[in-house]
């Protein structure tokens, strides 16, 4: 939520980067243990067929070999949660719950427009060949001249149009979630109880919350999963999605269908 977006995020690295320390240990244990065991064997000893000893021999290996496996299973485990904690402390996408989402899409924003300005002028200094006055706008250095200057495989020159499409659609997509999150800034937050539900537009987290009288039943939990809604303990056992229009209208219908499905179990 966004009053507690900081403290969720450095939750989460501290479980992957615990995780991933717990695995390497148990991955190093197991690994030392299948050792210890393989080493009453004698180097290049064989199975000997038809000896009393062939079944308990043949066992002893299998669980040698099975110990190795799980050491080298919880070896991957620990490098998928290592791997993990790095991917979180080094995303730099702007989520809606941090509270300084905002300002860093105003941000993005700007440079995007700037980025996309910059490359219609360089294009236009490339079609004219006027290297001089290229130099004179923003971002432009001497190693992009001559990287734009410079034919491509389709002998095309300057920055491509696709560059210049794909950038203009982050533009859009960005403006568009900088009205979003306007938008639920002006809201208030709000509340309507429907057959004992309590529906919470709730402004401060960002969210659409249920609150139910008891446990619903299944029917009801998978119409909420089935729209993105999932249980939050943390927020007071609230069923809860991003704030939206098909949110709050799927959370009111959902709570007028809780006392017709039945709740009294």
């Amino acid at each position: 939520m966004k009053h507690n977006y900081e403290e969720r995020r450095q939750n989460r690295i501290d479980y992957a980067k615990e995780k991933a320390a717990k695995l390497q240990k148990e991955s190093n244990q197991l690994y030392n243990h299948a050792q210890k065991m393989a080493s009453v064997i004698p180097m290049g000893q064989p199975i000997l067929v038809g000896h009393h000893s062939e079944k308990w021999d043949r066992n002893y290996r299998g669980k040698i070999h099975n110990t190795f496996g799980k050491a080298v299973a919880a070896g991957d485990k620990a490098d998928y949660y290592e791997n993990k904690a790095a991917t979180i402390e080094s995303n730099d996408a702007i989520s809606s719950d941090d509270p300084q989402a905002l300002d860093k899409l105003r941000k993005k924003l700007a440079l995007l427009e700037s980025t996309q300005e910059f490359m219609k002028s360089a294009n236009k200094c490339v079609k004219s060949g006027n290297k001089v006055a290229f130099m004179k706008l923003p971002y432009a250095t001497e190693k992009i001249w001559i990287e734009i200057t410079t034919p491509d495989f389709l002998k095309r020159v300057g920055f491509p149009a696709y560059s210049l499409k794909n950038n203009n659609a982050n533009i859009r997509s960005v403006k568009h979630r900088i009205a979003k999150l306007e938008s639920i800034e002006q809201l208030a937050t709000s509340e309507k109880t429907i057959n004992d539900v309590r529906v919470v537009i709730n402004t401060e987290a960002n969210r659409v919350q249920l609150f139910f009288p008891q446990i619903p039943p299944e029917d009801i939990r998978k119409r909420l999963r089935d729209r993105g809604f999932r249980f939050s303990r943390s927020e007071g056992n609230a069923w809860q999605q991003f704030i939206s229009n098909s949110a709050v209208g799927h959370a009111y219908m959902v709570a007028g269908l809780y006392h017709a499905e039945g709740t009294t179990k």
